[in-house]
C-alpha cells in the first residue's frame, strides 16, 4: 500500500528535467518563436497568405544550401565556396538555356556534374591533403567567382519558360496549371521541396552508416580513423554533397529570377553558416542536426521580411546578420562549456 502511494505521489516532471529539456532546444527555435510573435504584432500583413508564401519561397535557396553547409560543419569543416557555386550555376544555366533551350535537361545535368567536380576538388584538398578547410574553400570559391565573372560580368541570359515553372511547382512533364501561384492548396511547393529534402537528409544522417560516420569523424577524427573509418573518403563525400546542394540552390534561384547573376550567390555563404550555427551545429564538428538549421533558415527569413517591411537598408541587414552569427557562436560556446564542466 505504501509503495503504491509513493508511486502516485511521485512527480513525473521536475524543474530540473524541464530545464534540461529546454536546454536541449536550440536557440533557433526560441528566436523563431519570438520573431514570429513580434512580426505578427507589428505588421498586419505578415500573417497573410501571400506574405507567408513569399517568405517560404525566399527561404528555399538558403534552406537547400544550408543542408550541405551543415554536413561540412558536422565533420569540423566549412565550405566558403557555396556562394560562388550558386552564382556560377545561375550563369551557366541562363547562358546555356538561352543558346540551347531544347537542351534544358542536359544543362541541368551539366550543372550538377560541375558541382560534383568542385566538391571533389574541395573534398580532396580538405580530406586527403589535410589543408585548412577555411583557407582552401575560400581559395576555390575565389577562383570560381573569377570564372563566373569571366563568363558573365553583369546579370544577363535567360532560362526557358518551362524551367521557370520549376519554382512554381512544375517537375518534368507536369505543369502547374492546377496550382496557380505555385501552391498546393495553402502550401507553397517550395515548402514541399524543403520538407522532402530535410526528411531525407535527416534519415541519411541519423539512420545510415554514412551519417553515423559523419558524426564520428566530426566528434573525434583520430578515434574514427583508429576504428577503421576512411575519414578522407567521408570528407570527400561531404564536400561533394555540399557543392551539389549549392548547385540545386542555384538552379532553383535561376528558376525564380529567370536569368543569371555573377554575384547573386554571395550572401548565401555567410547566411548558410549563420543558419548552421544558430541551428545548433558546432563548428568543431560532431554536434548538430538539420531541423535546427531549418528553424534558423526560417528565423533569418522572418527577420529579413521584418527588416524589409520597415525599409531597413541592406547594408544594415548585413550588420544585423553578422551580430546574430556572433551571438550564435557565443551561445554555442557557452552550451559546450556547460557540458564539459
Amino acid at each position: 500500500m505504501s509503495s503504491s502511494v509513493t508511486t502516485l505521489t511521485q512527480q513525473p516532471f521536475s524543474v530540473r528535467s524541464v530545464t534540461r529539456l529546454l536546454g536541449r532546444i536550440g536557440p533557433a527555435y526560441y528566436a523563431l518563436l519570438i520573431l514570429l510573435i513580434v512580426a505578427a504584432a507589428s505588421q498586419e500583413r505578415f500573417l497573410t497568405g501571400p506574405n507567408l508564401t513569399n517568405l517560404i519561397r525566399n527561404s528555399t535557396v538558403l534552406g537547400i544550401v544550408t543542408i550541405g553547409q551543415i554536413a561540412t560543419m558536422l565533420v569540423a569543416g566549412i565550405d566558403l565556396s557555396v556562394g560562388s557555386v550558386i552564382s556560377l550555376t545561375t550563369v551557366i544555366a541562363a547562358l546555356q538555356m538561352e543558346s540551347h533551350p531544347e537542351a534544358t535537361p542536359g544543362i541541368v545535368l551539366l550543372c550538377l556534374l560541375i558541382g560534383l567536380l568542385i566538391g571533389a576538388v574541395n573534398g580532396f584538398g580538405v580530406g586527403y591533403l589535410r589543408l585548412n578547410p577555411l583557407i582552401f574553400t575560400l581559395a576555390s570559391g575565389t577562383a570560381i567567382q573569377g570564372l563566373t565573372l569571366h563568363l558573365l560580368y553583369s546579370p544577363g541570359g535567360s532560362v526557358t519558360r518551362e524551367f521557370r515553372e520549376l519554382s512554381r511547382g512544375a517537375i518534368g512533364p507536369f505543369d502547374c496549371s492546377f496550382c496557380p501561384g505555385g501552391t498546393l492548396g495553402p502550401i507553397p511547393y517550395a515548402a514541399i521541396y524543403l520538407l522532402v529534402l530535410y526528411v531525407v537528409g535527416t534519415w541519411v544522417l541519423k539512420r545510415t552508416v554514412f551519417g553515423l560516420a559523419v558524426y564520428a569523424v566530426g566528434g573525434n577524427e583520430a578515434s574514427a580513423r583508429l576504428s577503421g573509418l576512411r575519414t578522407e573518403r567521408i570528407k570527400l563525400a561531404v564536400y561533394i554533397l555540399s557543392s551539389i546542394f549549392a548547385v540545386l540552390g542555384g538552379l532553383f534561384l535561376a528558376s525564380r529570377i529567370g536569368s543569371g547573376d555573377p554575384l547573386v550567390g554571395d550572401p548565401y555563404t555567410l547566411d548558410s553558416i549563420t543558419a548552421g550555427v544558430l541551428g545548433g551545429t558546432s563548428l568543431f564538428g560532431g554536434v548538430g542536426d538539420l531541423w535546427g538549421g531549418l528553424a534558423a533558415v526560417l528565423t533569418l527569413g522572418v527577420l529579413s521580411t521584418m527588416l524589409n517591411f520597415n525599409n531597413v537598408s541592406p547594408f544594415y541587414q548585413f550588420i544585423i546578420k553578422g551580430v546574430i552569427l556572433i551571438g550564435a557562436l557565443a551561445i554555442g560556446y557557452l552550451r559546450t562549456r556547460r557540458k564539459t564542466v
